[in-house]
Order: structure tokens, then sequence, then C-alpha cells
């Protein structure tokens, strides 16, 4: 905004010498709402002049002045206020039919600004020394108040989640989803606890043109900081976040200027663990709002290419944070503040409280205990903040806390968390989204609250609509942890303190290609006929088939693809005898396999019923039976079915959030395309190291079986529980599956990445060397 009236140099040399008894020659500085000037008297004594628009207020200028007057009272490099000869800081000027101007005359701090260092010659000094020289800014404020900080100020960073969300549609389609990630942390990390954060008046514009530095060739220490227009009472660490983002811009190392800025700003005017936690968030927030700000600028002169020029270093740095970890910054800040990561209990006492109270049977894994406190994308993260890639964790399944999954439980929860006996939108919706993935036939949704209940429903529905609680159920397989589901899982039941399988209950042979009765891909037929063997049993005794429940793809057993046509042939049985098939989708549905959505297409088939758990809710405890409007109707017998919270809005509104990931992000094809490189990977591997008996997998599903002879095929069983603690201690997460548990599972968050990929194929076979 252009000033309305324009004082000439004549005017502005009357006004000084009537009310300040001041002469000298006046040189024109640039200005955005003010007229402002550098006078140099006789005795080259120098002053800032400035006159300020009509709109500003006096309260905002007297602020201003008694917060410049308190810090140089107390030694900071900042201006001095000069009073006129009447004693006062602002000197009013009356223009005839216009609104009043105030004049103020400061006192010159000399130096260079910042802006006009060469980056290459910035140190590490030097931004140690910028974050000690605004700790000891905000330490001296830390008293200091005025009523003209309290108001609304577009370029308070309390403000810029709005302004971002109000300009963000100016952006093109790939900037708009950079930012939208940034401020979906501010909304579901910082926003939170924005209430927990300390308060005062702050600066609120460190920026690179307002920082003077000692000089420009070699510049070690700041010299000073000017204007303070944008003043405004604010969350304290917003002052260290905007300065952190402008600082970014002029760095070659983003993390490493970030941490030692922080480090200096720590040891003058110590942090909070929460101050810590979001000033990450806030910085990128900051960077956001340029950027939103500089697109309605472009928009209004989209012939002006300074202003895209301008706005490159932000992009630039947003980018760069886009590959950071948020936690690892995080913990990383703290070191270098010297704070510990976790303030919780010890390993020990969570271990001895588990034993005492939380019942023997609750199971850890590896030889020393992990304690996990955060979990982000592919990663885990200790106590001590140290990463470890999560190879195993199929629940968190578009990635550990993932931003859009936690803001719709948040937004969801705000509002509104109850049963299904109340109408809501909510529960509609997702199962309209649902059903949409699903072939035409299974149009009913069931909602429960994890795979076991899925699966106890499934045999219900199944019973119901057969008259036959014959159940066929794969040798090795595992489906949940009731009573029902224990008793159709042979991993279970014929494992340590199971009793066998119960009457109702019939094992069919496990079609496993590699170590199975039958070797080879073309076995389905021959699997398929051992199925038929048992259905033949079961009709022999005058009974008939109640279902057959098979993993899509074989999980517990040992992460076995099953022959092709295997399902197509046993589902054609099944069928013929009266009974209805059970695809178990809990481990490896929603994209996993990456050429379908979920793995029983990879068989060509279409089930009856299809469990679905773990990954729904990416970790919110929910899961749902799909089925046919046959076999729900059947259901319909008179007796009630109801689940406290089975396909409650909260739940709803977070498996939405879920399948909405899975599309924008593109990770089924992710699954595929990643699982394609690291199977292929791991056939190479398997060519150089004898012990690697078998790779097999689709998409993210893979298992890698190890033997000690190729011929015999005797499980490596030791070694692999070797292999995985070799992982773990190089910060790799594996577990093991199979009858032997020789066999490597790998089924990460499908966020994991062929970088990921290659780390892990690092430890790999750094670890097959040494074993």
């Amino acid at each position: 905004m252009a000033n309305s009236h324009h004082f000439s140099e004549q005017q502005i040399a009357d006004l000084l010498c009537q009310n300040y008894q001041l002469m000298g020659e006046l040189t024109a500085l640039p200005g955005y709402c003010d007229q402002n000037f550098i006078l140099t008297t006789a005795e080259k004594k120098q002053y800032i002049v400035k006159i300020a628009h009509h709109q500003e207020t006096n309260d905002s200028l007297a602020m201003q002045n008694a917060a410049m007057k308190h810090l140089y009272a107390k030694g900071s490099l900042v201006p001095d206020v000069i009073n006129n000869h009447q004693g006062e800081s602002i000197t009013e000027i009356k223009v005839p039919e216009q609104q009043n101007y105030y004049l103020r005359v400061l006192s010159y701090l000399h130096g260079h600004f910042l802006a006009h260092c060469n980056n290459q010659h910035i140190s590490e000094h030097l931004w140690h020394n910028f974050g000690c020289f605004l700790g000891d800014i905000d330490q001296k404020l830390a008293d200091f108040t005025h009523p003209g900080a309290y108001r609304y100020l577009e370029w308070d960073l309390a403000q810029g989640y709005q302004v971002c969300m109000s300009k963000k549609q100016l952006l093109n389609a790939q900037q708009l989803v950079l930012v939208d990630k940034f401020l979906l942390l501010y909304q579901t990390q910082t926003a939170p606890v924005l209430a927990q954060l300390p308060t005062g008046v702050i600066h609120n514009d460190a920026n690179d043109h307002n920082v003077l530095v000692n000089n420009l060739d070699a510049p070690d220490k700041i010299a000073g900081l000017i204007d303070f227009g944008d003043m405004v009472y604010s969350q304290v660490i917003n002052e260290l976040a905007i300065a952190c983002a402008y600082a970014l811009m002029h760095s070659t190392d983003i993390l490493k200027t970030l941490k030692t800025i922080v480090g200096g700003y720590h040891q003058v005017k110590p942090l909070s663990d929460s101050e810590i936690d979001v000033l990450f968030s806030l910085v990128a927030l900051r960077l956001c709002t340029t950027v939103c700000n500089a697109a309605l600028a472009i928009t209004k002169e989209p012939d002006n290419e300074y202003l895209s020029i301008s706005v490159e270093p932000a992009w630039r740095v947003l980018n760069q944070f886009d590959k950071l970890n948020v936690f690892s910054v995080q913990c990383q800040l703290k070191q270098i503040c010297q704070k510990p990561v976790d303030n919780g209990q010890s390993k020990r006492d969570i271990i001895d409280f588990r034993q005492k109270h939380l019942g023997k049977t609750l199971s850890l894994a590896y030889q020393q205990p992990l304690k996990i406190i955060r979990g982000q994308g592919a990663y885990l993260y200790d106590e001590q903040g140290t990463p470890y890639l999560d190879m195993v964790n199929n629940v968190c399944h578009v990635g550990h806390c993932h931003p859009k999954v936690v803001a719709a439980g948040q937004q969801q929860m705000a509002l509104l968390n109850t049963n299904t006996r109340y109408l809501h939108d909510n529960i509609v919706q997702y199962s309209k989204k649902l059903l949409a993935t699903m072939p035409e036939k299974l149009s009913v949704c069931m909602f429960v609250n994890s795979g076991s209940e899925a699966n106890e429903l499934a045999f219900r529905l199944a019973k119901n609509y057969t008259s036959s609680n014959n159940l066929l159920t794969v040798d090795g397989a595992y489906h949940g942890n009731t009573n029902a589901c224990i008793e159709a899982s042979p991993y279970k039941f014929d494992g340590p303190g199971g009793q066998g399988a119960a009457k109702h209950v019939h094992k069919v042979t496990l079609p496993d290609p590699y170590r199975g009765k039958y070797q080879g891909d073309n076995t389905a037929t021959q699997y398929a006929e051992d199925v038929n063997e048992v259905i033949n049993n079961i009709q022999c005794k005058s009974e008939k088939v109640g279902a057959f429940i098979c993993e899509s793809i074989q999980g517990v057993a040992g992460q076995i693809i099953m022959p092709p046509g295997y399902l197509h042939a046993v589902y054609q049985s099944v069928r013929d005898a009266g009974g209805v098939c059970i695809a178990d989708e809990v481990q490896v549905g929603f994209g996993r396999v990456g050429h379908h959505m979920w793995a029983f297409e990879t068989q060509d088939v279409v089930p009856d019923i299809v469990t679905l758990g773990k990954p729904i809710g990416n970790g919110h405890p929910m899961a749902a039976v799909i089925t046919t409007e046959e076999i729900a109707n059947a259901f319909v017998n008179g007796m009630e079915y109801f689940n406290t919270f089975g396909g409650n809005p909260v739940s709803c509104a977070i498996g939405m959030a879920v399948l909405d990931v899975i599309e924008q992000e593109q990770l089924q094809q992710n699954a595929l395309t990643v699982g394609n490189y690291l199977l292929d990977q791991l056939q190479n591997l398997q060519q150089r190291y004898p012990i690697i008996g078998d790779v097999r997998g689709i998409g993210l599903f893979i298992g890698i079986e190890l033997v000690n002879d190729r011929l015999t095929k005797e499980p490596a069983t030791h070694i692999t529980a070797q292999l995985v603690e070799f992982a773990k201690a190089h910060h790799i997460l594996l577990s093991t599956e199979g009858r032997y548990y020789n066999i490597l599972k790998i089924k990460p968050p499908l966020v994991f990445n062929r970088d990921d990929a290659d780390k892990f194929l690092t430890v790999l076979e750094l670890g097959l060397q040494q074993l």
C-alpha cells in the first residue's frame, strides 16, 4: 500500500529541524508503507527517519518505540528512540483534509544486511551467534508488555494456518500437495498443544533484511536487529521459528543450520520439550505462509518475474523439509539442547510391571526388547530417538501416524462418537467407498473391532446360511484369538498349549509349492484334490460342509504364495458341497499385493465372505465383514446383531481416510513397484548365498526361507533368529514365520520406498556374510 500523501525531502527536513533540532542530508530508503530515510548530519552522525502511513495506529507505533527503548536500555543491539523537543517519541503530523501521519527518529545501527551475505561465507559460528542473539532478545522481552501488541496480524504465525488455508488454492497441483503435508502436520501435531506453549511479546520478523551482521566477507557476529513493525503478542517459539525459516533459505545444510541456531537460542533462553516438538512444524508453516502469500502476489502481477524468483528459496527449503523425518529432527534438536528424548519409565521397570500385572503370556520381541515411543512413515523410534526401519508392521498400512488419518480421527472425535443405533452419514459414506473396491456381489458390510471378531462373525454367518458348523481350514493357518478363531487356527490348536482340532474343524493340506507335499507352481489340482478328500469324508458321515476359510496369501504359515488356480478349484468344490468360501484378507488386503486391491483377486476368485482387519484403520481398532445379500439375509433369524463400537463415526472417518490415502498417494502402485524391485534384488542375493532356499512374494508381502541345505531343505532356524537380532542391531525390524521359524517375513507399511529397500538389502547381505 503506498502513502496517500508523499512528503518531500524539504518538508521532512523542516519537520526534523522544527521538532528535533536535527539537520543534515536525507537519503531515501525502500519502504512498504512508510517513508524511510537516513539522516546524516554535518558531524557525520546518522539517524533513521520514518514517517508512518496514516493507517498505522498510534498504539502500534507506541508499542514499537516502547519495545526498542526496553531492549536498548538492557543493552540489546537495537535502535534507540530519539524523543522530540517536547520529550515525545512520536511526532504527529497534521495534513489538511487527510488522516494524520506519524514521524519517528531512531538511532542508526551500523552493520550489513544478512540478506546481502554470500551464503558460502556464512559460518556455523554466525548461526550459533544468531540463535544466542535471538534468545537474548526474547529473554529481555519476557517482562515487556504493551496494549498495542494484542492485535490481529496476518504475519503472526498463530494466524499462519488460516492464512494458508485461505490462499493455498492459488498454488499449482504439485505445490498444493507439498503445502498440504505441512498444514496437516501443523493441524495434527502442533495445533493441539498450542495452549501449552509460553506466550509473550515477540519481534516476530527476524528476517534476513532485518538482521544485521558485522561484515559481508566473513560474518561471525550479529550486529543488530531492526524493524519492529510486526511485533505481536504470540507464542514465543514463533520468534525462533520465523528466524529459522529465513535463515534456512541461506543455508547449504538446513538440518545442521537449524540445530546450530536452536542450540544457540536454548543456551540463552531454554526451550521446553513442547516448544522443541512443534518447532519443525512452525518453521514449515512460516515457509508455507510465505509461498501462499507470494502466490497471491503473483496472481495480481503475473508478469513480474521477480516475485517467482524471490520465493524459490522458500520452495527449496520446503522440498528439503519434505525429505526429513519430523521425529528424527525433533530428537536431534533435543539432543543439541541436551534434553532427553523420552521422560517415561525405564525398560526394566516396564518389563517388571508387564510380567507381574499384564500376564506372563504377553510376549516381547527380541532378546533385548525395544521401547518404542514414536512412529512415522515406515519408521519406529526408541526412547533415545533411534530410528528403526519397520519391515513387519502390516497394521499401520499407509505409514505410522499418517497425518491425514490422524486428522480424520481428531476431527470426528471432537464432534461425535456413538453407536450405530443412531443414524450418521459416516457409516454410509464409508460403506460405499469400501464396497466400491469389491466385486459387485459382495454388497453388504458388517463392522466390528478386530480381525478376530470379523472371522468369528464370518463363521456365524456361514453357519446360519448353511446350517452346518463344519469348517475347513488350511494347515498352519492363524485366524484370530477368540475361541472360535483358535479352533479355526492349526497354528494355535496344533501348537504349544493347543488341544488339536475340534470335531467340526477339518484341516486341509497347506498348498506350499516350495516345501509342501506337492512342490512346484503347477500343483493346484493336486492340493485341491486333497480338499476334495476332506469334503468326501464329511459327506460320508452324512454331514454338510459349512465353510472353507483361507487367507488369500498364507501369512503365519510361512508367507506362502499358493499355486495359481488353487482357490478357484477349491471354491468350486466347497460350493458344490453346499459350503461357503471365506477369504481372510486381514493381513494381505488393501492393495498390499500391488496388482490388485484384494489378494483373493490374484487367484481369480470371488469369495462369499471377506474378512478385513489390521490395515483397515491404520492401527485404529476396526474391522469388517463383507458378504453377499443372500448370506446377510440368512443371518436375520430374530436375534439382533449389535456391536457397541463397530461402525462408529470415528472409526468410519478413519477408514475413509485410509482409503483416500491409498488412492491419493498411489500406495497400491508403490507396493507393486517397490515389491518387484525388492524381489528382484533378493533373488540376486539367492544366487550368491546358498542359505537362501526360496524367495517368494507378491507386492510388499514377501518371504525369505533360509535353509542349511538346499537339497534337504533343512530349516536354518537358528541362523534365522540370529539374522533377526543382527538386523535389529542395525536398526531394521524383522520377524519370522512358518512351522520352523526359518522364514523372514517382509510386510512393511506401504510407504516403504526404494531407499528403504536398499537399506534393508545392505544390512541383510552384511548379516548373511557374517552369519
